[in-house]
Formats: C-alpha cells, structure tokens, sequence
C-alpha cells in the first residue's frame, strides 16, 4: 500500500503546475535551494540596499542575525525531510500486511485508514488556515522584534512609537517568514493526520501474537517513525538555538539561564512523538491480560501433567528415562512464552526509537555551547543531565 504525506493538497498541485515536482519526483534538494533562496536572497539585496546588511549595529545588520540562518536551514529541512518521510512511510505501512498483520478481511479498513489520511492530509481548508496563521505569526514576531532594540532592526524602524518596515523586513515578512511558518504548519498538520491514520488502523482487526519477541505483539517496528522527523527536530531546535545565541552574545544573558528550558524542549519533542503510539496501548494491555490468562491457565494444566508424571508417581522413573524426553523441553518452551507475555509493554517504543530525536535536538544546542565553554565540560554536562 503506498503511503504519502506530501503529494496531496493545493500547494503541491501547485508546486506540480510550476514543475516543481512531478508524480514520480519531489525534486527536494533543487526545492530546498529555490525556497531558501526566495526567502533570503532578495532580503539581503534589499538589506544591502537600505545599508542593513552589515553594521556595527548587529540588530541592524541582517548578516549579523543569527535568526535568518536558521530560518534559512529549517526551510531547507522541512523540505528535504519529504522524500525521507515518503520513503520511511511506505515501509513502516506496508510492514502491517508484510507480517500478516492485517488478515485479508480486514484490507478495507487498512484502504480506509489510507484514504482518510490522504483526504485530511490534502485538506484545502488546512492548508488555508495555516498560511493565514503564517502571515498573522510573521507580522506579530515582526512587530515585537524592534520593540525591545533602541532605534529598531534590520526589519523594522519606530518612528514616534509606530513601526515602520525595511525594504528587507516587508520581504520578510511578505515572505521569508510566513514560508517557513506555513512549511512548519504542514508538518504540523501532517503529523496530526498520522496519528489520526494509527487512530484509524488499531481500530481494525489486528493478528497480533502476544509472544512476538518484539514484546509489542508485533508492533514493534511502528516505533521506528520517530526517525522520520529527525530533520523537523533538528529544524526547531535550531531556530531556538539560534534565539538563545543572540541572547547570550549580544545580550549578556547567562547560557545556564536557558538550561531547564532547553531540556524541556528536548523532554517536549521525545514525548510527542510517543503520544500516536497510545492508539495501540489499549490492544497491547488487552492482549496482554488475555495472554497471560491463557498462558497461564496452559501452564497450569501442563505443569500438573508434568508433576504427576515425572514428580509424584509412586515409582520413581530411571533418570535415562527423562534424556530426550520432550516434556522437559515443553515445560521451558512454556515458561519461555508465559515470560514474553509478562514482559509485553504497553507502548511500542523503545529509547532506541527516540534516540535520534534527542540527539537531533541536542546537535545545535551543543552548538550553541561551544561558543562559551569547553567541548569537555559540554559533553559531562550531558553526561549528568541524560541517562546515557
């Protein structure tokens, strides 16, 4: 069954009619050069124009913001991450028919899922109110920025308590900004619409084992799609970096003022993307109440047959009578499948599953950290701070 989160929608019809894309090709390096390229390039020209590209003022030096460069990399992020998440999607989806996971009754309901994704996913209305949420977002980051800067910024000027935009703050906010807005509001909306999708698929009949090894009933791959937003953590985490650099170097503020929110983002990000998988909790914790009764009640009734035999006959048997017996094996088989069903767990996730996600979101935040105290005590801070 073939999954996609990003060929549907009025943008990407859009996108499709300027050849963009194609059916067969998203085309994301040449896009994530285009649409950074759009968004900043005739802002620095515009900045140059108006004397704001550089200046002893880094408020008034566009070059010297370190905000645009990492709107400029989530841009290129957000696009890249298509393909990655097209390709992971397919997979992750295909695995439930791949493993039998879906008897051949209930395929519908596996196509139903699908279509609903793709009908919320390539909703005009969405898609609507996330660009107008992206102009109302710019405009207000627009206006707050020079309040707190005497004689304003790069994109933004106050005259007698009212703010008057640049040639490059109009672009900005015209379009620099509101893109990478509406690019973050897509996957947003996107990750909604999968978790929305595995709402829909558990609530299909599911063969799932309450011995797999995987201890998920065979679930276990689904926590893998966490890596699919690698890119969109390492996107955010360095807009916030960014935020934090320009505050602690020309700011003064105090890096270890930031640490406890920092690790609440880094906290935030690894519980989100645990949350869609609390759609398969109730099957998991189903499955495994009835596994251990039934297990339970198997052992019961062998392990009587095999006392009774081997333990309390009257007689006790030669020793060389029990070599090669198969009831011992059966009673470790058993035990072995009662166990699995007793170490089920309730989430198909693991800490290798949000791994990545951490160290996404910890990569520009090491960056940032670098530029103030020693790599070593860095890394010994993470030490102590982490599980690791």
């Amino acid at each position: 069954m073939q999954v996609s989160f990003n060929r549907h929608g009025p943008f990407y019809r859009l996108q499709r009619r300027l050849g963009l894309v194609t059916d067969t090709d998203l085309a994301v390096g040449r896009r994530a050069v285009l649409f950074v390229a759009l968004a900043w390039i005739p802002a620095v020209v515009l900045a140059a124009f108006d004397g704001l590209a550089l200046g002893p003022d880094h408020e008034r030096a566009i070059l010297l913001d370190f905000r645009a460069y990492a709107f400029a990399i989530a841009i290129a992020a957000f696009v890249l991450m298509e393909e990655i998440s097209d390709r992971r999607m397919v997979k992750l989806v295909g695995q439930f028919e791949a493993r039998d996971i879906v008897p051949q009754a209930s395929r519908g309901c596996m196509a139903a899922a699908r279509s609903n994704m793709e009908r919320r996913t390539g909703s005009w209305l969405a898609e609507a109110v996330i660009l107008v949420l992206a102009y109302v977002l710019s405009y207000l980051w627009l206006m707050r920025a020079p309040m707190g800067a005497d004689g304003g910024t790069w994109h933004g000027r106050l005259v007698d308590g009212s703010l008057q935009p640049t040639l490059p703050g109009w672009w900005a906010m015209l379009v620099s900004l509101p893109l990478y807005w509406f690019f973050l509001g897509r996957w947003l909306w996107r990750f909604g619409t999968w978790g929305l999708m595995l709402y829909d698929i558990a609530r299909c009949d599911l063969r799932l084992v309450a011995t797999h090894p995987d201890r998920c009933g065979g679930l276990a791959f689904m926590g893998q799609y966490p890596q699919t937003y690698v890119l969109f953590v390492l996107a955010e985490s360095t807009v916030v970096s960014a935020t934090v650099l320009k505050l602690v170097v020309h700011g003064d503020a105090s890096l270890m003022g930031f640490k406890f929110a920092l690790l609440g983002m880094i906290a935030f990000f690894a519980i989100a993307f645990v949350l869609p998988l609390l759609v398969f909790t109730p099957r998991l914790l189903s499955l495994k109440r009835e596994g251990l009764a039934h297990y339970g009640s198997l052992a019961s009734r062998h392990n009587i047959a095999f006392e009774t035999k081997w333990v309390s006959a009257r007689e006790v048997e030669p020793a060389e009578e029990m070599l090669g017996a198969p009831d011992p094996s059966s009673l470790a088989d058993l035990a072995a499948g009662y166990d699995l069903v007793k170490r089920m767990l309730p989430v198909p996730i693991s800490l290798e599953s949000v791994g990545p996600i951490v160290l996404a979101a910890l990569v520009p935040l090491v960056c940032v950290a670098a530029t103030q105290v020693p790599f070593e005590q860095i890394v010994d801070t993470i030490k102590t701070l982490l599980p690791l």
